[in-house]
């Protein structure tokens, strides 16, 4: 139970240190990424915007006519193509010292109307309405038809008289910063992965040291326990050897001191009572003391359980039942005195906050898969806030309408170890003033005869 509660809490430690440092190297590898892609990206737009320039600056002013393009300039710019020549395979086919590098730039010049007048260099695939979007100093990002990326400038070219003559398109092909950014993000990714397996690793030992001055108090805290109850057992034994020879010696001298004893005696009774729980709990917390299992028969041991109850319940008016089937025994691998044990404090339980002329019912079920041990009752019920308390040690529920209850406040704490000791499931489900169900799964090593 001790190290089952340290690991749970050992693993949570883990999982929110390495959820912290994970959302921060995260973080820092997304805004990493957008940096490094923006400074990409602009620094293709300064060559765009660069290269833009020196062409409109090299043809602005021989444009005298809207939508003409003089013959002095395709001599200017030999590679200069009119869009009545394919000269896309020639430039494909030929790489030399031009204008525009043409393995990644384009040049486009366009008319008032839309219509290309020619091109320089390879320029994209794409539908027209792709390469005419016309507007002064409008950027465009998009993708030809083979999926390739491309960063387009659109500027205005004028006549010398000021009048529109048309406009320049300059775009580049971005596959090779694609593929720069593409191993960016791979770097990125396989380094987020390294370091978080490295974080994972740390946060693991950070909270295994954390946890190590938790796990020392509490086994000092259950050693201490476990020896003071063991020396208590001493005197309460021989407190009620006391009493009974008190009871059997001085009552006929003084008959007013059978009340004191019976107090002391119930008393004592209660104290020894919780020392033999405290003493249970501690065998069951220790790591080195494993119960020993053998075949158990459950069916006999929930008749065992309610015979025993029936008288408890008759006293109160409570109406115990049980739903077994008698044909079928139901075995599983236990320790027949836990598992006995375990359903004592469930019924009992069950009889206690129930109020007068309640029902228990008690039922044992067997599937393919599991077998299941029911308390059902229509008593109190427990609240929401409750339910997350009941199985902790001391931990009892005052009710208003029930007298108090005699209870140490271990009953449950003892079957949720047991329950666990045996690899079992405990649930519960309640409402307030409707009853309780405590439900018992076990699932291993299931036999049925």
């Amino acid at each position: 139970m001790e190290n089952q509660l340290f690991k749970r809490k050992r693993w949570l430690l883990t999982l929110t240190y390495a959820s912290v440092m994970g959302c921060t190297l995260g973080l820092v590898g997304y805004v990493f990424d957008r940096i490094v892609t923006n400074l990409s990206y602009q620094s293709v737009q300064k060559e765009i915007t660069s290269l833009a320039s020196n062409i409109h600056a090299n043809v602005e002013y021989k444009l005298a006519i809207p939508g003409k393009i003089p013959a002095d300039i395709y001599a200017k710019i030999p590679e200069l193509c009119p869009i009545y020549l394919n000269c896309q395979t020639q430039f494909q086919q030929q790489h030399r010292h031009t204008l525009v590098n043409i393995d990644r730039y384009y040049a486009i010049f366009i008319d008032t109307s839309g219509k290309t007048r020619a091109t320089l260099g390879i320029y994209p695939n794409v539908p027209k309405s792709s390469l005419s979007s016309l507007e002064n100093l409008r950027w465009d990002h998009f993708h030809d038809r083979a999926g390739k990326g491309y960063q387009q400038l659109t500027l205005e070219i004028h006549t010398p008289d000021n009048k529109v003559w048309g406009y320049l398109q300059v775009g580049r092909d971005l596959t090779d910063i694609n593929e720069y950014l593409n191993n960016i993000h791979l770097i990125i990714t396989i380094g987020i992965i390294a370091i978080g397996f490295i974080v994972a690793i740390a946060s693991w030992y950070l909270a295994g040291l954390a946890m190590r001055p938790l796990s020392q108090s509490y086994q000092q805290m259950q050693q201490f326990t476990a020896d003071a109850a063991h020396e208590l057992r001493t005197p309460l034994a021989t407190l009620q050897v006391i009493i009974e020879n008190g009871r059997a010696e001085y009552q006929h001298l003084a008959p007013e001191l059978t009340n004191w004893l019976d107090r002391i005696e119930r008393q004592n009774i209660r104290i020894a009572s919780l020392v033999n729980d405290l003493l249970f709990l501690s065998s069951l917390d220790r790591p080195d003391n494993k119960p020993i299992f053998e075949p158990c028969c459950l069916t006999e041991i929930v008749l065992d359980l309610v015979e025993e109850f029936a008288i408890t319940a008759t006293a109160k008016s409570i109406d115990i039942c049980s739903d077994l089937d008698l044909d079928r025994q139901i075995w599983i691998d236990g320790n027949s005195e836990q598992l006995y044990r375990m359903g004592a404090n469930l019924i009992d339980n069950a009889i206690k906050y129930t109020p007068t002329g309640g029902k228990v019912a008690i039922s044992l079920t067997q599937t393919l898969n599991d077998v299941s041990f029911q308390v059902r009752d229509n008593g109190i019920g427990i609240s929401d806030a409750d339910k997350e308390l009941i199985f902790n040690r001391f931990y009892r529920i005052e009710s208003k309408s029930l007298p108090p209850q005699h209870s140490t406040g271990l009953g449950l704490a003892i079957v949720k170890s047991i329950v666990d000791a045996h690899s079992g499931q405990l649930t519960v489900w309640s409402q307030v003033g409707k009853g309780s169900i405590f439900t018992v799964r076990f699932v291993r090593n299931l036999k049925i005869n």
